[in-house]
């Protein structure tokens, strides 16, 4: 049996609003992520995702139940694990070098580790000549190459990301998807990724959870059995077909009792209430 890496047992998160009102975001949320497994979250907006991926990253408390890796509980942000966001985190001052050795030097790795770590890294993310290029310079997808190598400079137990290729175009957002791919398998590193693109979701996952809308829970795990490597054609196949059809189908569920909650929560809330819930929440 798998080593169970990651252990996510009875997390709830409740949110407050200016006014105190409680907004559950969370409940009885339990999954576990083995050793070396590539797992994507889909759900409609509002779900609670990123809400879950800040928890597991130590970003957030839980407001009940508990994250552990490797059978430690997580108490709070940690270099044991990577964050990737949607948005550009680089450090704008530091060059493409500089950003990847950023976190190394904070732990006070060697002069030495730190060079060959980074030179393995940015070849392995295609971005070799680029060494002393700013980040004002460099594409979106360069951008998140930048990115995803600085997250696995520290050699982290699991890279966690949330929707890292949303606002990339159609056909570099699939060049970096079989990009992380490959440098996750060759890894061997455990991922735990965020998306609202189901086909991303299935290309990248070794299993897909759905989450319900809120209070967000897991409502299905879905096993997707296609040997790696994946390359583009594995879209075109029918397994892919049906796999998209039955998670869709399942998201429409939720996105529908969203939208009756949205109905009702703006004839119950302020306005200024509202405004703070679509801040919170996207």
């Amino acid at each position: 049996m798998a080593e169970k890496k990651l252990i996510i047992e009875n997390v709830s998160k409740v949110f407050h609003t200016p006014g105190g009102h409680p907004i559950e975001a969370l409940t009885d949320v339990n999954a576990y992520v083995e050793e070396g497994e590539f797992v994507t979250i889909v759900g409609t907006s509002g779900c609670g995702k990123s809400t879950l991926l800040r928890i597991v990253a130590g970003l957030d408390a839980p407001s009940g139940g508990r994250i552990l890796l490797d059978g430690r509980e997580v108490g709070g942000p940690g270099a044991d694990r990577g964050m990737v966001f949607q948005s550009y985190t680089l450090y704008e001052w530091l060059t493409v070098y500089d950003n990847i050795a950023f976190g190394m030097r904070l732990r006070g790795a060697s002069p030495s580790e730190i060079h060959d770590k980074v030179r393995f890294l940015i070849d392995k993310v295609g971005l070799a000549g680029f060494d002393d290029v700013y980040p004002r310079f460099l594409s979106g997808g360069m951008k998140q190459r930048v990115a995803i190598a600085r997250a696995m400079a520290n050699d982290p137990k699991i890279l966690l990301l949330d929707e890292p290729f949303g606002a990339l175009d159609a056909q570099t957002r699939t060049i970096m998807q079989e990009l992380l791919l490959q440098v996750a398998e060759e890894q061997k590193i455990t991922v735990l990724f965020v998306t609202h693109d189901i086909d991303e979701a299935i290309f990248l996952g070794d299993a897909v959870y759905v989450m319900s809308f809120r209070p967000g829970t897991i409502k299905e795990e879905v096993k997707i059995d296609v040997p790696h490597p994946r390359d583009h054609e594995v879209r075109t196949s029918p397994f892919f077909t049906e796999i998209k059809r039955r998670i869709t189908q399942s998201i429409r569920e939720e996105t529908l009792k969203a939208v009756e909650a949205s109905d009702a929560s703006a004839r119950g809330l302020s306005r200024r209430g509202r405004s703070w819930l679509a801040r919170l929440f996207g």
